[in-house]
């Protein structure tokens, strides 16, 4: 790593978030990041306002730069721990890239002890990084998420499900808590 990437990236900090009051203290920041992040997904952010977010979380990763949230991972109690949304900031320039390098590092330590149903973007950045040897048989998609399953792909990975109205493909990567 170049020197001038070193004192960029230490720019960065991340911190894990559960109380009730620390989230309180930061949800304006992470809502808005995470409706810009969802605005063009089809299906969207699942969360109605921010107290939906603040109550219905167990846990939040957040990364910072300069005490501003630019990314933030957030997680449910859902037999283990369940990512259910994530957001990098589109305002933070340069940045962008460190910030990626940092949800990638912090995706590599977590997936042995999280799960997460993702497609579209999330799924090709989580699979890019490292997530294909994560990947849980589409066989499992019913009982993990509790959700009516409309169809399993061959590829015995992905999977159909309607959320908000919309059909998307699927596909889990994680470890999971049965």
């Amino acid at each position: 790593m170049k020197y001038e990437d070193m004192i960029l990236f230490g720019r960065l900090e991340s911190e894990t978030i559960c109380s009730m009051v620390d989230k309180v203290f930061i949800v304006d920041e992470v809502f808005s990041l995470l409706q810009k992040a969802y605005q063009n997904v089809k299906g969207g952010l699942h969360f109605v306002d921010k107290d939906a977010l603040i109550h219905t979380t167990s846990q939040w990763k957040v990364i910072y730069l300069d005490e501003k949230v630019v990314g933030v991972v957030i997680y449910k109690a859902k037999k283990g721990l369940k990512m259910v949304a994530m957001g990098i900031a589109n305002d933070i320039g340069m940045f962008r890239r460190y910030v990626k390098r940092m949800l990638s590092e912090l995706f590599l330590v977590t997936f042995g002890k999280s799960w997460m149903e993702v497609s579209e973007g999330a799924e090709r950045f989580l699979l890019k990084i490292g997530g294909e040897r994560f990947v849980i048989p589409n066989s499992y998609a019913r009982e993990l998420t509790g959700k009516d399953i409309l169809s399993l792909d061959d590829d015995g990975k992905h999977y159909y499900r309607e959320i908000n109205g919309v059909v998307k493909r699927k596909i889990i990567l994680g470890t999971i808590k049965l």
